[in-house]
């Protein structure tokens, strides 16, 4: 416990400086922590003796993340295209020439890592440049992607926080094999709450309309813990606990972004969205 208080008092400034100041500093933090992300799924994934290719995989994840951090999201599906590609024909080398064995293995987790790391992960430097007017919260001045980070971020923990504490109190059914310490009460309280903050901040501070808020809320709400569920199931499929150990008492990377790799991309869509209607 005294670990985990340690990390999150130093890691807790370095985030709120790191989003506060955005630009090209935010997008090198993303960036650094989507190659260890990649990482740690490679490491996970050669403990079943499964190849993440790194010509093909890591520096297809690398571009994703650094077109995202440059605002230029349709370089996303010709570096898809092409790193599905260069996947294929790694396996195809090594099957060819190093006599490697369960190309069907190797090729699917390099093809995923490159969608739920470099895919995913590419859309909070997206959101982080999001334009708009400037939010005045509290007396405090916001740019609009700085806001809607903000939002998200809080969206996932009041998710976290609500479904830990009442699911502690009130918690008597199971809600997933995938996580079996989760219970359907402490999913529905954070359900809720993640919603009722999402759309109470929405309205209040970023005056969106009441529908759109409901639906952010929602989106977050929705997507949050399926993140967290995604994650834990890939734990459980290499039988590890935590993702990596960059966040000491926390776990890795994949720890402590697997909600917002799920819930900051469908925020911004749904931005892009309301754009169109309007």
């Amino acid at each position: 416990m005294l670990t985990r208080i340690l990390t999150a008092l130093v890691g807790i400034p370095i985030a709120i400086l790191v989003v506060t100041k955005g630009g090209l500093l935010f997008a090198a933090a993303i960036l650094f922590l989507a190659l260890v992300a990649w990482h740690e799924i490679a490491a996970m994934a050669g403990t079943k003796a499964i190849h993440v290719y790194p010509c093909s995989s890591g520096v297809a994840v690398f571009l994703l993340v650094l077109a995202g951090g440059l605002a230029k999201e349709f370089f996303f599906v010709p570096i898809l295209a092409l790193g599905c590609l260069a996947v294929l024909i790694e396996g195809l080398y090594r099957h060819c020439q190093r006599g490697e064995t369960g190309w069907e293995k190797h090729t699917a987790a390099s093809a995923i890592t490159i969608l739920y790391v470099g895919l995913l992960f590419a859309h909070l430097p997206l959101l982080r440049q999001w334009a708009g007017q400037d939010t005045t919260i509290l007396g405090l001045q916001f740019a609009r992607g700085e806001a809607l980070l903000w939002l998200v971020l809080l969206g996932t923990w009041s998710s976290d926080t609500f479904a830990y504490f009442l699911g502690m109190a009130f918690g008597k059914h199971k809600f997933c094999s995938v996580s079996p310490k989760k219970s359907l009460e402490g999913a529905v309280a954070g359900f809720i709450g993640s919603l009722l903050v999402v759309a109470g901040l929405a309205i209040g501070a970023l005056q969106f309309p009441v529908w759109q808020a409901v639906l952010l809320g929602l989106g977050v709400a929705i997507f949050a813990p399926i993140g967290d569920l995604v994650e834990s199931i890939l734990k459980r499929s290499f039988e590890i606990k935590d993702s990596g150990k960059l966040f000491p008492g926390h776990g890795g990377v994949l720890d402590r972004f697997d909600s917002l790799l799920f819930a900051v991309p469908v925020v911004f869509y749904l931005l892009k969205l309301f754009q169109a209607w309007n």
